[in-house]
């Protein structure tokens, strides 16, 4: 994998960039050909650190993010999160081309649950036109995580959601040629 390790409001020891370096390249058994991106931020939120490990894996995004009290403890809780979601699209793509399954030896997970996505409830409902500021302000007023619009400036359909700092996020998707 090639590793790019990116602080905000953080100064990264050169002791925790090597515990990354090598804890990171255990997960390099997953991704054959060397050549994966894999992006590390870490982010001093105050009393807390945050960090947040994502690979780009041939149109997948895989991605961890943990909240805790010292990048070190964070480091142990990020990498089981992200080698779990690795084994699970590896196993999502070996049942689509029908390929054996083969056992593994994990590097951070004793072993993997394999529980179903299941759709609990279908909603249908309008959605309308309107600028992102105004979606911003229904999403104020119907308390959801998230609100669905067609962007009258764009003319696609996108969202704004809560995050979890409180500020209010746009979403804005778009088709790769």
């Amino acid at each position: 994998m090639q590793l790019e390790i990116v602080a905000k409001n953080y100064r990264a020891s050169d002791r925790l960039e090597q515990i990354l370096v090598a804890k990171t390249k255990k997960l390099d058994k997953y991704f054959p050909d060397g050549s994966t991106p894999c992006k590390v931020v870490l982010s001093d939120l105050g009393r807390q650190c945050k960090m947040e490990i994502s690979i780009n894996y041939h149109g997948a995004h895989i991605r961890s993010e943990v909240v805790g009290d010292t990048m070190y403890y964070n480091i142990d809780a990020c990498l089981p999160k992200l080698e779990r979601q690795i084994i699970k699209h590896r196993e999502k793509l070996n049942k689509s081309y029908k390929m054996p399954e083969r056992p593994t030896e994990y590097e951070f997970v004793s072993e993997v649950e394999d529980t179903p996505v299941e759709i609990a409830k279908v909603k249908s409902f309008e959605i309308e036109r309107m600028t992102a500021l105004e979606a911003a302000e229904n999403l104020e007023m119907v308390d959801h995580d998230f609100y669905l619009f067609v962007n009258i400036d764009t003319g696609n359909v996108e969202a704004v959601y809560r995050r979890k700092d409180g500020t209010v996020g746009l979403l804005q998707p778009y088709e790769e040629q």
